[in-house]
């Protein structure tokens, strides 16, 4: 698979920094080749390199997986974004936090503190709005990338930032197009990604752990990884044999979405953007868990942590469009337990009895007609453990 550099593919133009951002965030990456190449096209992996050396991993697919649609839409952005030049720069409220945190005197994030109104000591739970605070375009993690190599993305290097950052991409393999027979605009892209893509992704990310990735927490990346290595593994991940699409496993597997990993919910929980929104959902984080989490209490947004920190590997849990988040014993068809959000409350629905519901100590147990999860209750999720959704689900099976 052949490796770009950043400058055989793009440029950089200058733009004014927005209000409210440092003064280097003012550089935009343009494709600059008349003809992209057919190797960058399609579904397919991707890495990006600083002098050779792993930062980031990614999955491609357009939505509706496009023969021609390119990985460069993706490495514009990246380009900018991950070196904290973009004008774009804008983060999570936790994330920026948990950078203010961990981070003190270098050049990034003195800038950054200095954009908020009170400095280090804003209160960022209370402040209303900011520019840095308008979506989820950057984590921490790049912030501590930008900020380790100053010397190559800081302003006056621009040129120099474009020679040695170095781009792969693995597209699947031969013959994709006929695999996704009978599939229709968006299930051609969420298949791709899905079935094909996703496994690798998180296989690799989790074995290089790149700095760059919100799923990596902050200072347990591994030491830089060389091109050919990952080069390798890349190719060795991909399925060579490709699912075939199913219309009816696509709809199922469309409508359950795994819990995204911790960070990857901090990095991009604030996401409203359609491009940010496209960089969560490649890193994990879906739209369903997205909007069923922007329903919660910051006390509902613990007890939910909690709850899938909690569970152990026999217990399956998962994201709908309703939005909801539904437990079931792994191997089962049956859901077990049922969560909405309700304000500040979160509103449960079980099949268990309501009179078992009560002994475990939930009040106001109320009976359902005609719903299969026939109970149902209020939950406080700042008095109640996490854990006693556990019984609830073992109370299920008796």
């Amino acid at each position: 698979m052949p490796i770009y550099r950043a400058s055989q593919l793009m440029k950089l133009r200058t733009v004014t920094p927005p209000d409210g951002k440092p003064d280097w965030a003012n550089q935009i990456a343009d494709v600059a080749v008349d003809r992209i190449p057919d190797d960058l096209c399609g579904p397919g992996l991707y890495a990006l390199f600083l002098d050779g050396a792993l930062f980031y991993i990614g999955l491609h697919v357009g939505e509706q997986a496009g023969a021609d649609y390119s990985v460069l839409h993706r490495w514009v952005l990246h380009v900018v974004g991950q070196t904290m030049r973009s004008p774009r720069i804008s983060f999570s409220r936790a994330s920026l936090r948990r950078l203010l945190a961990a981070q003190a005197g270098d050049p990034v994030t003195e800038a950054l503190a200095a954009c908020l109104p009170q400095g280090r000591a804003t209160d960022l739970a209370a402040l209303p709005a900011h520019p840095l605070l308008s979506g989820a375009h950057c984590t921490a993690q790049k912030a501590v990338f930008a900020a380790r190599h100053w010397d190559v993305f800081g302003p006056g290097h621009e040129d120099d930032m474009l020679d040695r950052i170095t781009c792969l991409f693995q597209p699947v393999a031969a013959g994709w197009p006929e695999r996704l027979a009978g599939a229709e605009g968006r299930e051609r892209g969420a298949w791709a990604r899905e079935q094909w893509l996703r496994p690798a992704e998180t296989l690799l990310v989790n074995s290089f752990r790149p700095i760059c990735n919100a799923a990596i927490a902050l200072g347990t990346q591994r030491a830089p990884i060389g091109e050919a290595e990952v080069a390798a593994a890349m190719a060795a991940a991909l399925p060579q044999e490709l699912a075939a699409f199913q219309r009816a496993e696509s709809e199922q597997r469309n409508a359950q979405h795994a819990p995204a990993p911790a960070g990857v919910v901090e990095a991009y929980l604030d996401t409203s953007d359609a491009e940010t929104l496209e960089i969560a959902e490649e890193e994990g984080l879906s739209l369903s868990e997205l909007t069923f989490r922007n329903g919660l209490s910051p006390a509902g947004s613990q007890f939910i942590n909690t709850l899938i920190d909690a569970s152990p590997a026999g217990l399956e849990l998962y994201f709908t469009e309703i939005p909801d988040l539904r437990m079931r014993i792994k191997g089962q068809r049956t859901i077990a337990v049922r969560l909405t959000t309700a304000g500040e409350r979160l509103r449960c629905y079980t099949r268990v009895d309501p009179e078992k519901c009560r002994k475990l100590g939930f009040e106001d147990v109320a009976v359902l007609a005609n719903d299969p999860m026939s109970t149902s209750f209020y939950i406080d999720p700042a008095k109640i453990d996490p854990g006693i959704l556990l019984v609830l689900v073992g109370a299920s099976l008796k």
